[in-house]
């Protein structure tokens, strides 16, 4: 009953209400949500904020949703991966509006970033739809926020899949 309160902001009745969300407190619910396959798939997940605490005015849903898909992507290809020190950074930098979020998995081939955000484009075979990061940047970009592939090497955090989510000028209201 808890879980279900807590991802009712992804129903479409509930994304309506714009109100101020802090960052930090989105990506915890987010952890929180998968707890239990981060515990049993032994993945190290750090949380960091540098700056002023990141606070947006928008709708909880479309950030849980954005979130939820990196998280989701994370954690399945960390599955895949052999690596003994599974990790998940995320780094909110309040001063810049954005977010980094980073695994080191096995990363998204060079082929394959001009189509990672196109619909119905997925490399997780018949387990993926494809849908994940169409529709998060779809919806990112209702609030002129923005999800971008980190792709150049010196850029990236971690070794596999790095993504800025960048929120621009927004700015939350007193």
């Amino acid at each position: 009953e808890d879980q279900l309160h807590g991802i009712q902001p992804l129903f479409r009745s509930s994304r309506r209400y714009s109100k101020n969300w802090r960052i930090k407190e989105i990506i915890e619910k987010v952890k929180m949500y998968y707890s239990v396959p981060i515990k049993d798939r032994k993945i190290n997940v750090e949380v960091e904020e540098k700056g002023v605490p990141l606070v947006l005015k928008c709708t909880e849903g479309i950030l849980l949703q954005a979130f939820i898909n990196l998280v989701d992507n994370a954690v399945y290809w960390l599955t895949t991966s052999d690596r003994k020190d599974k990790t998940i950074k995320i780094i909110i930098d309040g001063n810049k509006s954005e977010v980094i979020f980073a695994d080191n998995g096995l990363g998204i081939k060079k082929d394959d970033y001009p189509y990672i955000f196109k619909p119905f484009f997925s490399t997780k075979g018949i387990k993926g739809r494809g849908l994940g990061l169409y529709i998060t940047r779809q919806l990112l970009d209702r609030y002129d926020f923005s999800i971008e592939l980190i792709e150049k090497e010196k850029n990236k955090i971690l070794s596999g899949a790095n993504f800025l989510v960048s929120f621009g000028d927004a700015e939350a209201e007193d």
